[in-house]
């Protein structure tokens, strides 16, 4: 019985799935006319103007973690500690969102 069990199992195990198909019927995302450099524009204010609150963010989360150690106040040093984090992690986000918004968009297929 377990030897036509195990015969059985490597026939299913053999079978090949059908392959899905990779085309995406030829559509490639592109702009409206006109419209590409005015994106690229918002885009890039957008990345410089998120980059430049991640870095005031940091710093003052470096400031209140100093002043919280020095003045012995743990719930300053906390929220210090806690904008560390809120860096970190918008910084991440910062990166893997754009990282999503070039392949949504697309430079051509």
């Amino acid at each position: 019985m377990s030897d036509v069990l195990a015969t059985k199992l490597l026939v299913v195990m053999a079978a090949t799935p059908t392959p899905l198909p990779t085309s995406n019927g030829g559509v490639c995302p592109q702009a409206p006319p006109g419209m590409q450099s005015w994106a690229d524009q918002v885009l890039a204010w957008v990345k410089w103007g998120v980059l430049a609150i991640l870095a005031i963010s940091f710093f003052v989360s470096v400031g209140m973690l100093i002043w919280g150690r020095v003045t012995h106040h743990p719930k300053g040093a906390r929220l210090g500690f806690d904008g560390l984090m809120m860096c970190l992690v918008g910084a991440i986000i910062y990166v893997v969102g754009y990282v999503i918004i070039s392949s949504i968009t697309g430079s051509g297929c």
